[in-house]
């Protein structure tokens, strides 16, 4: 939902910076590519500091709610009171939440720069919403399977799954709390991260054209072209 809601917000944002042809005169002084990874940045850091005030509180809640709750079951049976505990222990929620955090950020800066060639190439959110099916698809895709990760988080189809950038950041933070070998955690970020950067030098290309384009809907070749200008 993060990669989706805070996407859609870089692609919205530069469609109506593109209509009040505001991009037109940033442009003029600041590069194409700066002035998408500036937007992209922006509101990383936004969903960043939500995920922060998170973690403060749900480690607040383990700290000191957890405890009571543990003391009042007390006649349960021992594999409620491992899950009480467990959830009781701020060390481990903490880890999570650093582990939630890099792959946020790696899947945001993923999507969101899909989503800003998106935006920079339309008009309006109307043809924005036929074009940013390839970003939602797979983001529904991993979503579906990471539910059911829990099954066998060391299947084959479950470890390629945490290493493609655009699954890695659901179905890896599934797998994460089964004490996966930490290698595979490393080495998806590390694909992740990479794919951005590769990823983003593409849009970044698309952005340039994109953003002087008016009153054509472009199709897929549009966008290969596009990216292929020196």
């Amino acid at each position: 939902m993060f990669l989706l809601i805070y996407g859609q917000m870089v692609m919205t944002g530069i469609i109506e910076e593109k209509n009040n042809r505001v991009l037109e005169i940033v442009v003029s002084s600041v590069k194409p590519s700066s002035l998408m990874l500036g937007k992209i940045i922006g509101i990383g850091l936004v969903a960043t500091v939500q995920v922060l005030i998170w973690a403060v509180l749900i480690c607040g809640a383990s700290m000191w709610l957890m405890p009571w709750v543990s003391a009042s079951m007390a006649g349960a049976d021992a594999q409620m009171l491992a899950v009480v505990g467990m959830l009781g222990n701020v060390n481990y929620i903490l880890s999570l939440f650093i582990w939630l955090l890099l792959f946020l950020i790696g899947g945001f800066l993923f999507y969101s720069a899909i989503f800003a060639a998106i935006g920079s190439a339309v008009d309006n959110i109307q043809d924005a919403s036929q074009l940013q099916s390839f970003a939602i698809i797979p983001i529904i895709v991993a979503l579906i399977f990471s539910i059911s990760v829990g099954n066998d988080p060391n299947s084959a189809t479950a470890v390629w799954m945490s290493m493609i950038p655009f699954t890695s950041p659901m179905v890896m933070l599934a797998r994460v709390p089964f004490d996966i070998a930490s290698w595979q955690i490393w080495l998806s970020l590390a694909i992740l991260y990479l794919s951005f950067v590769g990823l983003a030098w593409v849009a970044a290309k698309i952005y340039r054209v994109g953003i002087f384009m008016y009153g054509k809907k472009p199709t897929i070749k549009d966008f290969i072209r596009w990216a292929r200008y020196k």
